[in-house]
């Protein structure tokens, strides 16, 4: 009977091992821009270098409120590559025939570009997307 268990305990082992190693060779997610229309707001941001990436880690922690209350996705594109830095979990994003060409670009939960900015200014974003009629419907207030 000891045998049994012993062969049992060790299939059950080895096939969690199995499981574990094949989570941990893919530390991240793949997903397309088109997977988060009608469910969140997305705010591209192209970064020029590794510490604006980590000034977009920082602004999106201090503000997950505010981008949360928003239904904001942030999407940090580093060196042609677009990446989830809030509002999801982290993946590599596919944009789809979408190419950026300022340096932030809002999106709507319609899948619809709202507004394009030369510069970063967190205010002027959150008052575009409390202006939206999506927007004033969540709040109540339209």
């Amino acid at each position: 009977m000891n045998i049994i268990y012993f062969f049992i305990f060790t299939l059950l082992t080895g096939f969690y091992s199995a499981f574990t190693l094949a989570d941990s060779s893919r530390p991240y997610c793949e997903i397309a821009l088109g997977e988060l229309v009608w469910k969140n707001r997305v705010l591209i941001y192209k970064v020029q270098s590794k510490s604006e990436l980590d000034n977009l880690y920082a602004f999106a922690e201090y503000e997950k409120a505010a981008l949360s209350e928003r239904k904001l996705v942030v999407i940090g594109i580093v060196e042609q590559q677009p990446i989830i830095v809030f509002g999801y979990p982290i993946c590599n994003v596919s944009l789809g025939k979408l190419n950026p060409e300022t340096k932030v670009t809002l999106i709507g939960l319609d899948s619809k570009i709202k507004a394009e900015y030369d510069t970063f200014d967190s205010y002027l974003i959150y008052s575009m997307i409390d202006q939206m009629p999506m927007r004033k419907t969540e709040l109540g207030s339209y």
